[in-house]
């Protein structure tokens, strides 16, 4: 059951563990087998339209094919996520990366559009399986008191896969062809599978037992676990809306976009470093919502027309700054937050608020552009973002003082 506020060093419910010399080969096994499958996933989503295209598609076909992917990972994660709850952490983790090493070879073996979206559907089980298993196992296996420290080295593994992937996808297909990608991507990460099959997980102490749907509301109960999950739902929205938007906006100032995610990336790369050890020691609140408001403080200043050198880039690395020390102490908090049984059903809830609300995220900005331009809708998206950022820090801080009122 939801254990409230607990603690950030953890609870007696924690699997037992010898720290970081314990499980050095699963973490190793685990971060390698992580950068393979986000490599995958990444590069799928910004090149396969381009595949669509020598398929004969056009781009609602393109973004189709990507739709239907998150789309599927969120239904199949409804029985995926809580998998690793229920059978241990290596059951999920094995098949999200044995599904994640194949599937360019289905994308390579699809001869036409519905063939390829068979196999986004496919490559979706990796998306359900993998994702929450493996930030669950990272916390397993952290010593107490580091579970910040530890999650955010494998976040950090996550964002240096948004640097590194696509531009050795970009020279391969350049070189060999999208069919040459795919086979060098199917090789490169079926390496991963044997350190998966044989690596030791901590044994869970408790098992989720009960039907999905009880085991989901369980962990809605705690109304500290809906906020964190609406800070993630809102990191979601405006990553999506700067990830899709800044590229045309900054054409229409006569920019390049590409040193903006650079400075992005690489910030974000630090962030993930820093910002998961500072809330072992802060606490997960007073971190978390300063983090998450960074990021729409950089959609506000690229609300200024024409994108002058200093708010553009100050933009990026506020940007990069808010959704990866965001997103590393948002989920660093919910494995806090729920007893070791509900762990990986948690973070599949988490995933799926990524997923979900990366798709509404693009959508809704589109709408506003429409009505506001480019530039009024960075504000407006910005200035209602930063609202509800400040209203969730509010809410959590008032639950936690409640908290500890009771207690004495």
């Amino acid at each position: 059951m939801i254990s409230g506020m607990q603690s950030n060093r953890g609870s007696s419910s924690q699997p037992t563990n010898n720290g970081s010399g314990g499980h050095r080969f699963t973490l190793a096994a685990l971060f390698f087998a992580g950068f393979c499958v986000f490599v995958t996933l990444f590069t799928s989503v910004t090149f396969l339209p381009l595949y669509i295209r020598e398929l004969g598609g056009g781009p609602v076909s393109g973004g189709l094919q990507n739709t239907v992917f998150f789309f599927s990972g969120v239904l199949l994660r409804f029985y995926l996520g809580p998998m690793a709850d229920r059978h241990g952490r290596k059951l999920p983790l094995l098949i999200g990366t044995v599904v994640s090493a194949t599937a360019p070879l289905a994308f390579a073996a699809s001869g036409s559009i519905p063939a390829l979206l068979a196999a986004r559907v496919y490559h979706a089980i990796a998306l359900a399986a993998f994702l929450s298993a493996a930030s669950s196992l990272v916390a397993d296996c952290a010593p107490e008191g580091r579970r910040g420290v530890y999650l955010g080295a494998y976040r950090f593994v996550v964002t240096s896969t948004i640097l590194i992937g696509p531009p050795i996808a970009e020279l391969s297909i350049a070189a060999f062809g999208f069919t040459g990608w795919f086979l060098l991507s199917a090789a490169v990460h079926l390496l991963a599978i044997p350190g998966i099959a044989l690596m030791v997980v901590p044994k869970l102490k408790q098992r989720l037992q009960g039907d999905l749907r009880g085991s989901f509301g369980r962990v809605l109960r705690s109304p500290t676990v809906g906020s964190v999950l609406t800070g993630i739902a809102l990191l979601s929205v405006v990553y999506s809306a700067v990830l899709t938007y800044v590229p045309l906006s900054a054409e229409e100032s006569g920019r390049a976009a590409g040193p903006y995610f650079v400075v992005f990336g690489s910030v974000g790369l630090f962030a993930n470093l820093v910002a998961g050890g500072l809330s072992d020691r802060l606490g997960r609140r007073r971190v978390a919502w300063p983090a998450i408001l960074a990021l729409p403080a950089a959609m506000l200043l690229l609300a200024v027309p024409q994108h002058p050198r200093l708010p553009f880039y100050a933009s990026a690395a506020l940007g990069g700054l808010g959704f990866s020390a965001g997103l590393a102490v948002t989920i660093a908090w919910l494995v806090d937050l729920v007893s070791e049984r509900l762990k990986a059903t948690t973070l599949a809830l988490q995933e799926s608020t990524i997923d979900t609300f990366m798709a509404v995220g693009a959508l809704l900005f589109g709408t506003m552009v429409e009505q506001f331009g480019m530039s009024g809708s960075f504000f407006y998206f910005g200035a209602a973002a930063a609202a509800v950022t400040l209203a969730l820090a509010y809410r959590t801080a008032r639950t936690e003082a409640r908290r500890k009122a009771h207690a004495l």
